[in-house]
């Protein structure tokens, strides 16, 4: 007796083509692209709409009457140079915005390297207009503060007014620029370690000078400077 069960044949699987998988992903992918490109552009117009509002701020708050009787109120008085400096400010607050908005599109997309590093930067860029506050605020205090005491100088009859200024200026904004650096986080070693020499090496050069018998040459230069001008 012939055993009449039938075998069933397996049926043949067919695979997918290389362009049938890009097609299939590439629509897998479309709503998390059109969700991203939205995000994006909602992004650019907020941007938009921050630097408007920044600039009208800055505007309604009239920082040229901060200065007072210093030197930079009429230069920076003058339309051309406000606007700059307005549009500057808002430009920088529409970048920070739409790179907010940037960072949450990458991650829509599943770019996570890129997402990184956007939200690094995002973090990195408040701190750079905290440095670049501080440069500006100390380059203003030096300058009026120089101002003042070449005055006093003038009116106690000082001989070398101006060059004591200049020397004390100079003091602030190497100051200035240390604190800068070190806010910024570059190299903060490298900065320590040069104010360390540098204020050693002042040092150590006066008292070696103290020592070999440079006393009276010394006087005589800081008498020299500080001396009050002959009538």
């Amino acid at each position: 007796m012939q055993d009449t069960t039938a075998v069933p044949q397996a049926t043949p699987v067919q695979s997918e083509g290389p362009l049938a998988e890009l097609i299939r992903r590439l629509t897998e992918f479309l709503p998390d692209l059109a969700a991203g490109l939205f995000v994006l552009a909602v992004g650019i117009v907020v941007g938009w709409l921050g630097k408007r509002l920044v600039v009208r701020i800055l505007l309604w708050l009239r920082l040229d009457r901060l200065g007072g009787r210093l030197a930079w109120r009429a230069a920076f008085g003058k339309g051309d140079v406000r606007a700059a400096l307005y549009n500057l400010v808002g430009t920088a607050t529409q970048i920070l915005i739409v790179l907010v908005f940037l960072d949450d599109a990458l991650k829509i997309w599943g770019l996570e390297a890129l997402s990184e590093t956007i939200g690094r930067l995002i973090v990195y860029v408040p701190n750079l207009l905290f440095v670049a506050l501080i440069v500006a605020f100390g380059m203003l205090v030096a300058n009026s503060l120089a101002e003042r005491v070449e005055d006093a100088l003038e009116e106690e009859g000082f001989a070398h007014p101006r060059l004591i200024a200049r020397i004390f200026k100079a003091a602030l904004l190497a100051i200035v620029a240390a604190l800068a650096l070190w806010q910024a986080a570059f190299a903060r070693e490298i900065v320590l370690a040069a104010f360390l020499i540098s204020f050693g090496a002042i040092g150590v050069a006066f008292a070696v000078a103290v020592g070999l018998g440079s006393a009276k040459a010394i006087q005589r230069v800081w008498e020299g400077l500080f001396e009050k001008s002959k009538e």
